[in-house]
């Protein structure tokens, strides 16, 4: 820890040197909107909310401001104090409506003429208790499905009644802008560069394998789901996707909580469990789940076709395929009020698991003019990602303002990623070989960011903020091989090594945010410094880098209406490389398939422009979205083909330029009280070649479409039912399948709807799914078949117990989203 203060000392003593002279320009403009704002007197509009039956202030209690009539967004929303009180501050002239709000009572509305006093006191509101003896009232929930905020999309999950039995890949099938293929891996905008948040914050749950942890995620957790296509330069550069951001039930009065079993008959099962409590100004949130598949059976055949003279004509390898997977998640968070304007809260969680897989194929080797000969060949593969993480935040909130925030957060991420793989390959004619790679790799990450949120008047913003996240990775492989099972296994010095690579990131931001007429824009900028420093210390190898990014983040949001709004944006993204990428490991237990990564790979940027059309009117929203983008400097994963010893490699390099242009369409709507429906879909040309080889290069069109609709037939019972396509983009030699899926499910509610039943038949007319992919270079052409369980038959049951959620949570938290893939839900 002391070794890890110092660096970080020394560290950020030269990034806040760097920033001094990059933030400037900004900090001044800060400076100079921040004093006349202050110049100006506005009115402050208070009030109070007590409960009619028991004559005490309502705590928590949410207060909702309106321009004239209660419509669209609210203009600024606060919740009350533990004496009842809630203010808006600094209000211009004109009309205004008040709506107060609580769980479990009926609403009150007031409206108010603000005409420049220093300050206005509202009629106290007395909320009456909403139960069955009032007849005649109706009360209905009054969020859509699918709201819209000037700078995120947001599904309202608690609407649907089908998401109480379905897990967050489920419910993602269904959200705006998101799409979920039949292998349940995710794009957000028609890209696979994205990021999960949980509350607002990064966490290890989704940090390694967000596809696994998505799918065991239970949706009776989600209130809601926010999806930002374009985000701000406040976020890290983390590429063009977008960001998930997963809102639970945070804070409950009193407690609940759920348990969740799901299994189908292939072997697949998730279990995880939930629960909440508020004691006092104490809250305390926890989960666990674990998933996973026992002896998951499947065939597999890889084909490589030499396009030149080799030395074989063909290559095959045919066989089975069997695995068992685990995968766990859990949480562990405790936030503390010290009182209405101060949270600080303590977290952990723990993510990760493991994978077997054990392969055993013959290889078919043809000839020019020999005869075929037949090898067998036998791969054991074990993975370990284990990852664990801690944390803490502060956020202060000020009276005068509650959109006023500043808050500092810490954060350590701890994984390791280990590899181990034992072959044997029986040789009918050369000599036989027995491998065993092992590679040891290890990650630590540092963060420390502090954020300050400043309204002004007249619907201005400033955000601005620092970061610092320090990273440490090591990587130590080793080779062993032999000829015979007699023999002793002899170290294979070309792929034994020690590897160290330290990443710091240093980066300050600051945006500006004001509405003229109908539009809003958004000016900001990020600034990110990133130091590398590799070795390699068996092979006496350094690999540093230096560099820095200045990342223009923009974007102008016209509302013409309360039904129809546009938003254009245009970012720089920077996407860097790291130990899954880096490590130069290979993979040589087949010797004439070799994958390793490249620890010279440079960071990847990304030009984005977008214009988005959003209609919302009623139940019903659409939308659809025109992106362009650019990048000449790609990571890239290609292959090459040595025809001379018959191997082809695999591995990383920039050597990508790509241009792509995409529609991303959405469609969601209420027919009625009881009937939903969700269309999500994207068309996507893309472009990518070798900027180094202009012949070698790819296009094409990709994209998929989701289909969903839920009904309930009364209020306990659910029916829903599913169906998608998804083709993957181009890339420099691969073409991927058509991938088709569908489905249907039905939930039926017990025992006065705490428990929950439901069952779920998918690709019903499909037993096996095939999945291809094809590479094809000048040289050689590769084709590989994966052959797994498709038809599924599952059963879901899910108890609920405690008392109902309310909305209080205050917290944000640390989110590092720059990496490369590192969103990608396993593609």
């Amino acid at each position: 820890m002391f070794q890890f203060t110092t660096h970080f000392v020394t560290n950020l003593t030269a990034f806040m040197k760097k920033i001094v002279l990059y933030g400037l320009a900004l900090l001044l403009l800060q400076c100079l909107i921040v004093a006349a704002a202050f110049a100006q007197s506005k009115t402050t509009l208070s009030g109070s909310v007590s409960d009619s039956a028991a004559q005490k202030p309502l705590q928590y209690a949410t207060a909702e401001l309106y321009k004239n009539a209660v419509a669209g967004q609210p203009l600024k929303v606060t919740f009350t104090n533990d004496k009842g009180k809630f203010a808006f501050a600094k209000l211009d002239t004109g009309n205004y409506v008040v709506s107060v709000s609580h769980t479990g009572f009926l609403e009150k509305q007031q409206t108010v003429a603000i005409n420049g006093s220093e300050s206005v006191e509202l009629k106290p509101f007395s909320l009456s208790a909403s139960n069955g003896a009032l007849q005649g009232v109706v009360v209905t929930a009054k969020k859509p499905l699918v709201e819209q905020q000037e700078d995120k999309i947001i599904f309202n999950v608690e609407n649907d009644p089908a998401t109480k039995t379905e897990n967050a890949i489920d419910i993602l099938r269904k959200t705006p802008f998101v799409a979920v293929d039949g292998d349940d891996n995710v794009t957000v905008n028609g890209q696979t560069s994205f990021k999960v948040l949980l509350n607002g914050r990064e966490t290890g749950v989704f940090a390694q394998n967000p596809k696994e942890a998505l799918k065991g995620f239970p949706g009776s957790l989600i209130t809601k789901i926010e999806v930002i296509t374009s985000p701000s330069a406040k976020y890290d550069a983390e590429g063009v996707g977008g960001i998930i951001n997963i809102i639970t039930k945070k804070k409950v009065v009193g407690y609940n909580g759920s348990v969740n079993l799901w299994a189908n008959q292939i072997g697949w099962y998730n279990i995880n469990t939930n629960f909440s409590a508020k004691l006092g100004k104490l809250g305390i949130t926890m989960y666990y789940g674990n998933n996973g598949g026992n002896n998951i059976e499947g065939r597999s055949k890889m084909v490589t076709t030499p396009l030149v003279p080799a030395y074989f004509s063909k290559r095959e390898l045919n066989g089975t395929r069997l695995m068992t997977n685990f995968w766990q998640w859990g949480n562990l968070e405790a936030a503390y009020e010290l009182d209405t304007l101060n949270t600080f809260a303590l977290y952990g969680n723990v993510s990760g698991g493991k994978n077997r897989s054990i392969l055993d194929q013959s290889i078919t080797m043809s000839y020019p003019s020999a005869p075929d000969t037949v090898s067998n060949y036998n791969l054991t593969s074990r993975f370990e990602q284990p990852s664990y993480n801690i944390g803490a935040d502060y956020i202060k909130k000020f009276s005068s303002n509650k959109e006023k925030e500043f808050s500092i957060r810490l954060n350590g991420d701890f994984g390791i990623n280990n590899t181990f793989l034992n072959s044997v390959m029986d040789n009918p004619v050369a000599a036989d070989r027995y491998v065993i790679n092992n590679s040891k790799a290890n990650n630590k990450q540092y963060t420390i960011q502090s954020d300050y949120i400043l309204p002004l008047t007249n619907n201005q913003k400033i955000e601005s903020g620092v970061k610092a996240i320090l990273r440490k990775a090591a990587s130590d492989f080793e080779g062993l091989i032999k000829a015979t099972s007699a023999e002793d296994y002899v170290v294979n010095s070309s792929n034994t090594d020690h590897f160290r690579y330290n990443q710091d990131v240093y980066s300050a931001y600051s945006t500006y945010s004001f509405k003229t007429g109908k539009t809003t824009f958004r000016l900001g900028a990020r600034m990110e410094h990133t130091e590398v420093d590799g070795n390699f210390i068996s092979a006496k190898t350094k690999v540093t880098q230096s560099y820095t990014n200045l990342l223009p983040n923009l974007q102008s949001n016209t509302k013409f209406s309360n039904v129809f709004t546009l938003v254009v944006t245009y970012s720089d993204r920077i996407q860097r490389p790291f130990i899954q990428n880096l490590n130069p490991f290979r993979n040589d237990n087949d010797p004439r398939f070799i994958t390793y990564g490249n620890p010279s790979l440079q960071p990847q940027t990304i030009h984005s422009l977008a214009v988005q059309t959003r209609l919302m009117k009623g139940r019903t929203f659409a939308g659809i979205t025109f992106t362009g983008s650019y990048s000449d400097n790609m990571i890239v994963q290609y292959s090459s083909f040595d025809a001379a010893k018959g191997i082809t490699s695999t591995t990383s390099d920039n050597v990508g330029k790509e241009w792509a242009v995409s529609a991303n369409g959405n469609f969601n709507t209420k027919v009625n009280n009881d009937w939903s429906v969700f269309l999500n879909g994207n068309v996507r040309y893309n472009r990518v070649e070798n900027k180094f080889l202009p012949s070698q290069a790819n296009s094409g069109f990709s994209g998929n479409a989701n289909l969903n609709t839920s009904y309930s037939i009364n209020k306990k019972f659910t029916a829903s039912g599913y169906a998608g396509f998804f083709r993957a983009p181009v890339s420099i030699q691969t073409k991927y399948p058509f991938n088709l899926w569908y489905g249907i499910h039905a939930g039926y509610k017990f025992l006065n709807e705490k428990l929950t039943a439901s069952v779920g038949l998918s690709n019903f007319f499909q037993k096996e799914r095939a999945w291809e992919l094809t590479t094809v270079d000048p040289s050689f052409m590769y084709k590989s078949t994966t052959v797994s369980p498709f038809r599924a038959l599952a059963i879901d049951i899910s108890w609920n117990f405690g008392k109902l959620s309310e909305s209080v949570s205050k917290k944000k938290g640390v989110n590092n989203d720059d990496l490369l893939s590192s969103g990608n839900g396993g593609n």
